[in-house]
This record gives C-alpha cells, sequence and structure tokens, in this order.
C-alpha cells in the first residue's frame, strides 16, 4: 500500500511570527509551498516540484515586494541592508528554478536545506526586527 502522508520540511509556529498579519500569512505560504515541494520531490512528481518551485519564486517575490513597500513607507532604519538580503535570496531561488526548468536539474534536499537556513536565520535577525518597528508605527 502506497502510503502518501505530507511531510513538513519546515514548521511555521506562532513563535516565527512578526505581528504584522500580511508578512505572516506570506511567511505562512511561502513555507507550505516549501513543503509541496519538499513532498513533490519524495514522490518523485518532478513536474509538480517545478510548479510549487515557480510558485514559491512568485510568493517570495510578492513577499519582498510588500515588506520593502512597508519598510519604504515607515522609513525603515534597516531598509537597504534587508532589501540587500532579498535581492541575493531572490536571485538564488531564480537560479534553481532556472536550472531546474531548462536543464532539468531538479532542486534536492541541499537546496531545501539552504532556503529553510536563510528563511529562518533571515526571519530571525531581519524580519522580527522590522516588523517590530512597523508594529511601533501602527502596522498589525
Amino acid at each position: 500500500m502506497n502510503k502518501t502522508k505530507k511531510i513538513n520540511f519546515i514548521e511555521f509556529t506562532n513563535a516565527d511570527k512578526v505581528g504584522v498579519a500580511s508578512i505572516d500569512n506570506q511567511h505562512k505560504s511561502m513555507v507550505e509551498t516549501v513543503n509541496k515541494i519538499y513532498n513533490s520531490l519524495l514522490l518523485s512528481k518532478e513536474s509538480s516540484a517545478l510548479n510549487y518551485l515557480k510558485k514559491f519564486l512568485e510568493l517570495v517575490k510578492a513577499h519582498f515586494q510588500t515588506e520593502e513597500k512597508l519598510m519604504r513607507e515607515t522609513n525603515f532604519p534597516g531598509f537597504y541592508s534587508h532589501k540587500l538580503e532579498h535581492d541575493r535570496f531572490y536571485k538564488q531561488i531564480l537560479n534553481y528554478t532556472d536550472r531546474f526548468h531548462k536543464e532539468f536539474q531538479p532542486i534536492g534536499k541541499e537546496q531545501l536545506e539552504g532556503i529553510r537556513k536563510w528563511f529562518f536565520n533571515h526571519l530571525e535577525i531581519s524580519d522580527k526586527k522590522c516588523g517590530k518597528f512597523l508594529h511601533e508605527k501602527g502596522f498589525s
């Protein structure tokens, strides 16, 4: 019997929230999509994994635009370094997507580990600081 139990590669908990609903909801969607990529790879469904990777890239882009817009509107003092982190990560995910799509080099567990590490490091070091600042400016 083939079990297709879904495995969460990344867990997003209340402790990971930054306190701004739009950002938290986007973070949650990004985590759910990474989990879909992971489960597609476990089931050897490369075309599904590629579709989820493309969706993840779209979610990342939209999320970064949301954060950067809020940071600009509120004159967040760490805007430039935060944006630089976004730009580097986006290029990395774009590279994974291009290689997967053009050369059919599926994203592997190593790349997903890199995404997970980047996500939680960025969340703890940058996003929570930004979230606190935005919350003080009246965003929730």
